[in-house]
């Protein structure tokens, strides 16, 4: 049952632009934290019968974290009775001795400052550790910021904590609450994340705040329950499988000021940018919006707060905006050409890390060089493409200074693309009359003290 607890509706307003096919209609409900009126931007009742996967990326891969035991495979993930269901269980897969659940809105959705709410009923046990936390979106980690951490043999225990600083002198500052034996029933974990201001919340109750060290950039959401671990230890005799994660809901809000109004943009298969980019603007800004599709996709239209075709789009901001890009598949567009084909690298961090993990489909698996200068990975396309487009997914671990090569023969090269101060993360690449059977990626300069990581290659061509 959801349980909205001292949220109610208390106004509705439309929201007036400058062109006659957009509005918008917020929803204010009281804040969570009991001090001021909050938007309810996103969120996710799990009233439906499939995981919304426009929402929720769902994990199908042995992570290699922490020691931990837990091969995350979405047959762990599923909705039963109006919540999100996360098992673990004692059962063999990829080379793992359990299994386990972990969604995440990485890629979906993504938000800078707001109020994070979900309420949960959590697994307990010896070597069991639920979740919910939050990764930067457009870095390196850290940050982190962690809502709710429980370790299993302790079910009376959650823990809060924010890290920051740059691997390997990173840093973490935290506290616990001790209450009821959260696997007995629902609780509600929250934090508000303002500017300089990070609170956590137990069953609404305020157990931690802390104003040091506070982030300024875009975190995706993750909930999970790990199986074993160096925190946890591993299972044991004791420990109860199945063991279940339920999640009522989540919700995130973003704060009401009516003089400073915001924009809160998702997209699938694209993204969307403003111009200027800000936090919030003062009323009367104008602000143009731009849709950019992923490779292969074109714009469709907006939907949410808004709707219409135009794209670019020009607003004045009036009022708060919540709006959703939409993208279809184009049909005259580039395709796939990369997957399950041969790779070969220069060098292995270790065995498991193959170069042919990064055609397998699979964001869970990567490749990784050893830690030295220069590296280099291709791609055997098996006969020769016009080559459109390249999709990078950087682990943390990424190259600051590459080139993109395409070849007929693997043995002389033609650079297509240069990069010189390259950020890592996801990043799409559109090249101008490349051609070959071959494309490479040639690293010259890493941006970390580890190798070059990639979690996938994809090409793109016809």
């Amino acid at each position: 049952m959801k349980n909205w607890n001292s949220l109610f509706f208390i106004s509705c307003a439309i929201l007036s632009f400058s062109l006659d096919n957009v509005y918008s209609q917020e929803t204010i409900v009281e804040d969570p934290t009991g001090i001021e009126e909050w938007v309810l931007v996103w969120s996710d009742e799990f009233d439906g019968k499939e995981v919304d996967t426009t929402k929720w990326r769902i994990e199908d891969a042995a992570l290699i974290k922490n020691n931990e035991l837990q091969y995350y495979t979405p047959e762990d993930v599923y909705l039963e009775n109006g919540n999100l269901v996360l098992r673990s269980r004692k059962k063999s897969m990829g080379g793992r001795d359990y299994t386990s659940g972990l969604v995440e809105t990485k890629g979906l959705y993504t938000q800078t400052y707001g109020f994070f709410e979900i309420r949960a009923k959590l697994p307990k046990g010896k070597g069991i550790w639920p979740a919910h936390w939050m990764m930067n979106a457009v870095g390196t980690w850290p940050p982190e910021i962690d809502i709710m951490e429980l370790i299993g043999h302790e079910p009376n225990k959650v823990h809060m904590t924010n890290h920051w600083g740059l691997h390997p002198d990173n840093r973490m500052e935290g506290s616990h609450f001790t209450g009821p034996d959260f696997s007995e029933d629902f609780h509600t974990f929250g934090l508000q994340w303002e500017k300089g201001l990070l609170r956590w919340f137990v069953d609404g109750e305020e157990r931690y705040s802390t104003t040091e060290n506070v982030h300024d950039v875009p975190f995706y959401l993750i909930l999970n329950t790990a199986v074993g671990g160096n925190w946890p230890g591993k299972p044991n005799a004791t420990t109860e499988f199945p063991q279940y994660h339920y999640i009522d809901y989540v919700r995130v809000f973003k704060k009401n000021i009516p003089e400073k109004p915001f924009i809160i943009a998702s997209a699938d298969n694209g993204k969307v940018y403003f111009d200027p980019d800000k936090e919030r603007y003062d009323k009367g800004d104008d602000v143009t919006i731009t849709a950019v599709p992923d490779i292969g996709y074109i714009f469709d239209s907006w939907a949410g707060n808004m709707e219409g075709f135009d794209n670019p789009l020009t607003i004045k901001m009036n009022k708060n905006l919540i709006l959703k890009a939409l993208f279809e598949k184009d049909p005259d567009g580039p395709v796939l050409i990369s997957q399950g084909k041969k790779v070969v690298a220069s060098s292995l961090e270790s065995p498991e890390l193959q170069a042919s993990n990064v055609v397998d489909g699979n964001l869970g698996t990567r490749w990784s060089s050893k830690f030295s200068d220069p590296q280099w990975i291709y791609i055997d396309l098996e006969e020769e493409y016009t080559i459109e487009a390249v999709k990078l997914y950087w682990e943390a671990a990424h190259g600051r200074r590459y080139e993109i090569q395409v070849s007929n023969d693997a043995i002389d090269w033609t650079t297509v693309e240069t990069f010189n101060d390259n950020v890592g993360q996801i990043k799409d690449i559109w090249l101008e009359n490349a051609a070959g059977r071959y494309i490479r990626l040639m690293g010259s300069e890493r941006a970390t003290q580890w190798g070059y990581s990639l979690f996938e290659i994809e090409v793109f061509g016809k």
